[in-house]
């Protein structure tokens, strides 16, 4: 009586298909939780910059002086509004504002006085260390 013993060889799709979606979702994860490149920014700088916060709420200020609430365009008349909408908590969420380090000095000020009008008195500058 002969016994044959059979060997496998091959990769095992199983594994094959773990890694591929390990990968795919590495590479989905990594490609919308960037910051918006759409929007280019020029923060000015600070020695005394800290790391910032996780956020929900982030305005832009451009250097053509167009303003942007979580990378979506907004009129400055329509800030306010927008953002008693969106924060329901202040102290937990506060507003950084990404200026450009070209924007006018007004817009900036004028954008913060937006906010400050919506009720939020917690909000940053951001800046570049």
């Amino acid at each position: 009586m002969k016994s044959r013993l059979k060997i496998k060889t091959g990769v095992e799709m199983v594994a094959v298909a773990d890694v591929v979606f390990l990968l795919l979702t590495y590479f989905l994860l990594n490609s919308t939780m960037g910051k918006n490149p759409s929007i280019k920014i020029s923060l000015p700088k600070s020695i005394s910059a800290k790391p910032e916060s996780t956020t929900s709420i982030v305005v832009h200020v451009d250097e053509s002086n167009h303003i942007f609430l979580d990378g979506n365009p907004v009129e400055l008349e329509n800030l306010g509004s927008i953002l008693k909408g969106k924060v329901k908590n202040a102290e937990e969420n506060p507003v950084v504002i990404r200026g450009d380090k070209s924007a006018n000095y007004q817009t900036i000020i004028s954008v913060m006085d937006k906010i400050n009008q919506a009720g939020i008195t917690n909000f940053n500058l951001a800046t570049e260390r």
